[in-house]
């Protein structure tokens, strides 16, 4: 069970780097302008934001899965 989480944790990880990307900030601004939508942020308040977003995903795919050493399983 908790190999399937830790799948499931790392593809998260994976889609939010890819999403998070920073380079993407202007495609982002473009698709929600074609929506009829504007960001209320400027682009380096989305830069810096976008930047955590993909530290995160990074996060969530690169960290090892803790195991407790309180477990006698194996």
């Amino acid at each position: 069970m908790a190999r399937g989480l830790m799948l499931l944790r790392q593809r998260l990880g994976i889609a939010m780097l890819f999403i998070f990307l920073p380079i993407n900030v202007p495609l982002w601004k473009m698709v929600f302008e074609l929506l009829g939508n504007s960001l209320p942020w400027g682009d380096l308040q989305l830069f810096f934001g976008f930047l955590g977003f993909f530290v995160l995903g990074g996060m969530l795919t690169f960290t090892p899965e803790l195991k407790s050493p309180f477990d006698r399983g194996n």
